[in-house]
């Protein structure tokens, strides 16, 4: 058990940070060697600018305008909008997460960073549960693959971790990003103690999803971005 742990804490990290990292870099690459359509794909009227096609995708995200188009095409907004705070939740939760890696101050002060992430992590377990219990339901099940359970079950198993560690375990706010600076810079430090044992399992879930990710269908993001700048190319 000892030499698993060892494995988990100080191996692997390195492993699936590389198949992530690499397996991203090459989707994106077959993805531009690609031989191009015979017809233009761009939508009218297209950016003129060098950067206007990365700019009109932003402001397209920012304005939610697919979320809107597609909950006036399904006629159902309850699904389109709980998906849409399930990515919220996520993005914020990962913000939450920058002063575990780097020397940040709390925005707002400790108290308020505290409750965002107990807020956050709350809103993001139950939107997986929903989300879940949606896939079950009807034809959707009928057209769900293990893939699909799959995903939903390693966020879940992040999402739970974190909050066991989150309400039962008072953090160190020293040993974590000592840690995880420790891994970046091969000057490796010790485990946080202050994380208790759902550390590893939260640890180890998080990079079985990065080694996972360009094998699944989270890498849809990447395809979106990239599809919609060449729409207004």
């Amino acid at each position: 058990m000892a030499t698993l742990a060892f494995l988990f804490y100080y191996v692997t990290p390195y492993i699936a940070a590389a198949v992530f990292l690499g397996g991203m870099a090459y989707r994106v690459y077959r993805w531009w060697q690609a031989k191009p359509v015979a017809g233009h794909l761009s939508l009218y009227p297209r950016p003129h600018r060098r950067w206007g096609p990365f700019m009109e995708v932003l402001i397209e995200t920012a304005t939610l305008k697919m979320v809107f188009n597609a909950i006036k095409i399904s006629g159902s907004a309850l699904p389109i909008t709980a998906g849409l705070a399930l990515h919220g939740a996520l993005f914020l939760v990962l913000v939450q997460h920058l002063p575990v890696f780097f020397h940040l101050p709390a925005i707002g002060g400790t108290t308020v960073w505290v409750a965002l992430g107990t807020v956050m992590g709350l809103a993001f377990g139950a939107f997986l549960l929903y989300a879940l219990a949606h896939r079950l339901e009807g034809r959707r099940k009928q057209l769900s693959i293990p893939q699909d359970y799959l995903s939903l079950l390693l966020l879940i198993g992040i999402a739970v971790t974190g909050l066991h560690i989150h309400f039962l375990h008072t953090l160190d706010p020293q040993e974590l990003p000592r840690f995880f600076l420790g891994l970046a810079t091969f000057n490796w430090q010790p485990v946080p103690q202050s994380a208790g044992s759902s550390f590893i399992w939260h640890f180890a879930l998080v990079q079985i999803l990065m080694v996972y990710f360009n094998f699944s269908k989270f890498s849809h993001m990447v395809g979106y971005v990239l599809a919609k700048m060449v729409a207004y190319s």
